[in-house]
């Protein structure tokens, strides 16, 4: 009797432990590896090109299988609609969770409380911004907040044709090459290569924006503005003299093309890797285009970097490009793993093979992930050595506006030739307006 009792009691504890098991398992409360993971759906908004897009969907396709419970849709915009696409969706409230943002475009965004400040999850997380470039740090803040942790950044570098330079028996360029070095060089490349009496090999070409003619200033001791920005400073004399050089280079000496010629040659970069231009400053990004670049007899074009010239101090202009966080998305804390991947060591390493970014940590950088033994330029370390005295363009809330300005300016001085004291003047006048009298 007893016997049959206690197995009674026995089936009947069975059964409620049996029920208390399926509870737990579908409220959750069981073992850890039964959990249900939440599903998520991010939205990552990009303006890559088709390389660009095809590197980018490696990467993250390797982060959703080490995270299954993440999808990530890709809104691809061209360049030229991407900014003004993003203010559209911010303003109907459909923002994308993560995108990239060129620095320079960090403070317009931030200005409209619509970025995630980072500061609390970079501490928070342990995030290794001490191992980062420091020189970068600054193009990664507003008012003393992160806003922004690199994709990729890069120092703008002197590329050079070795073979054009060998064939007129000019040195090549090293550091503490001077202004003087690059117009003698100049001179010595620049010819009429097919005898029809007008000339089609170049030495270099003229810049066309903001920060195509800023390492010229800064380099002749001068600065774009004063460091709250609310004076500008292009009408001092230091920066028209660094403009005036440039335009002397085009009107006066002919050793840049004038904007007829360099259409009639395919203008820009493509100059360069057709065999037409000696010369030509750039960032890291232009390696891509220039690896496998051939003579028009299809002759493989020996080419090299080195630092730009300098006079009275060295200087380069560094740019940026980040991965940003919508501000109190509803997905900011996945948002946030993916950014903090796509930025660490293995974003970074995997944006140094690809040759069109510099990584953001030093270690990585020094490291053949970077220094790639095998494809030109055959001096990649120069991109870090002129690190040292690199910097980003001083940036605000305004800075589209004063950009755009700028670039209308600088294209009246080399497409119309514009008197360049006189353009400098003018345009001074009408930077200070906007940030003076339009400050957001």
């Amino acid at each position: 009797m007893i016997t049959q009792k206690l197995s009674g009691i026995a089936r009947f504890a069975g059964v409620i432990a049996l029920a208390v098991c399926m509870t737990l398992s579908v409220t959750g409360c069981g073992k850890p590896e039964e959990k249900a993971q939440h599903r998520v759906t991010l939205t990552l908004a990009c303006w890559e090109g088709p390389e660009g897009l095809a590197s980018l969907t490696k990467l993250l396709d390797r982060y959703k299988k080490m995270h299954p419970n993440v999808d990530i849709e890709i809104q691809q915009v061209p360049g030229n609609q991407y900014y003004q696409r993003l203010k559209i969706q911010f303003a109907a409230g459909v923002a994308p969770d993560i995108m990239q943002l060129a620095y320079d475009q960090l403070p317009s965004f931030a200005e409209r409380n619509t970025l995630e400040p980072l500061d609390r999850l970079i501490k928070r997380d342990r995030f290794p911004v001490g191992e980062m470039f420091p020189e970068l740090i600054p193009a990664l803040k507003y008012k003393g907040k992160f806003y922004g942790l690199p994709r990729g950044w890069t120092t703008f570098v002197l590329y050079y044709n070795k073979d054009m330079f060998r064939e007129a028996g000019v040195p090549f360029p090293r550091e503490g090459w001077t202004w003087d070095d690059f117009l003698n060089a100049c001179k010595k490349v620049t010819k009429d290569v097919d005898g029809d009496g007008r000339v089609d090999q170049f030495g270099c070409d003229a810049p066309t924006q903001a920060d195509g003619i800023a390492y010229w200033i800064w380099q002749n001791g001068g600065r774009m503005f004063t460091p709250d920005m609310k004076k500008c400073l292009l009408d001092s004399p230091e920066a028209i003299e660094a403009v005036q050089f440039l335009a002397d280079c085009q009107y006066k000496y002919h050793v840049f093309p004038t904007p007829e010629q360099a259409q009639d040659l395919g203008g820009g970069s493509e100059m360069f890797r057709n065999g037409r231009q000696a010369m030509f400053i750039q960032g890291r990004w232009a390696c891509l285009v220039f690896r496998g670049a051939t003579y028009p007899d299809g002759r493989e074009i020996d080419w090299d970097v080195a630092p730009p010239p300098m006079k009275k101090k060295k200087a380069t202009v560094l740019f940026a490009n980040c991965y940003v966080l919508r501000r109190n998305g509803p997905n900011l804390e996945e948002a946030w793993k993916l950014m903090k991947w796509l930025t660490g060591y293995e974003g970074q390493r995997h944006q140094a093979r690809t040759g069109r970014d510099m990584p953001s940590f030093v270690k990585i950088a020094n490291s053949p992930d970077f220094l790639d033994p095998v494809n030109p330029p055959e001096h990649d370390r120069v991109f870090l050595d002129v690190a040292k005295y690199a910097r980003p363009l001083e940036v605000d809330a305004n800075t589209g506006t004063v950009n755009e300005l700028i670039s209308n300016e600088i294209m009246q001085i080399f497409t119309a030739g514009k008197d360049v004291k006189r353009a400098m003047t003018s345009l001074t006048r009408a930077i200070d307006q906007v940030q003076q009298g339009g400050r957001k």
